[in-house]
């Protein structure tokens, strides 16, 4: 019986009794450098347009192995066999590099962008992807944003939300625990207080309600 090749990673399969005297050689070259290719290995190279990864049985290619390094270009689409696979995706191009097998669905990777991408029946890809309920945990450490869909710290918002109201809004500079109030006209920093007026109004509320309340009472005890 001859030597087979297994499916996703063309590994030599080989044959009880077969390749006596050189087995060790084709088990070293055939089967232990191609698993590291496929664990470690990269293919790294620019690309501008297409490229279809070389895919050889029992022996080095470069579909086997597990990072896809895109040094620069403009992008373009990489077609890979239709075999189960996973694939770490690294862009530099300027453009986005698409992931496929020819046919199904593609992972797509925008310019600068660093993730996986897997195939789990050798026709569709799909790229890892964030969730967006981060249950209770905040980012940290964010950078300014350069483009419109970044995203923005608070302080950076706040920041631009003042200096753009500059002329509109007083200045923040010893104002520290007011609160930003308006007469109907003009804003100003205020600290928290509780004006005569609204004890006044209080006191009439809670005495409006106990009043109320009496008559309730009154009328119910009547009823008995």
């Amino acid at each position: 019986m001859p030597s087979s090749y297994s499916t996703s990673f063309r590994l030599n399969l080989q044959a009880p009794g077969e390749n006596l005297n050189t087995w060790g050689t084709n088990l070293n070259a055939g089967v232990f450098q191609l698993i590291e290719d496929a664990l470690a290995g990269a293919v790294s190279q620019a690309l501008s347009g297409s490229l279809i990864l070389t895919s050889v049985n029992g022996a080095t290619d470069q579909a086997r192995c597990m990072a896809v390094n895109v040094t620069g270009g403009t992008g373009g689409t990489i077609t890979v066999p239709g075999v189960k696979k996973l694939y770490f995706v690294r862009n530099t191009a300027s453009g986005a590099v698409v992931i496929t097998t020819g046919s199904g669905a593609t992972a797509s990777f925008a310019a600068g962008e660093v993730g996986f991408c897997y195939s789990p029946d050798g026709i569709n890809f799909y790229k890892t992807s964030t969730t967006t309920d981060f249950a209770g945990a905040r980012l940290q450490n964010v950078g300014s944003p350069t483009a419109n869909t970044d995203s923005a710290t608070k302080g950076y918002v706040d920041g631009v939300a003042f200096s753009m109201a500059a002329g509109s809004l007083p200045g923040q500079g010893g104002n520290a625990g007011k609160f930003l109030g308006t007469d109907g006209v003009n804003a100003s920093w205020q600290t928290p207080t509780v004006t005569t007026s609204q004890i006044t109004d209080y006191a009439s509320d809670q005495a409006a309600k106990a009043a109320a309340a009496t008559r309730l009472s009154v009328a119910f005890a009547a009823a008995l």
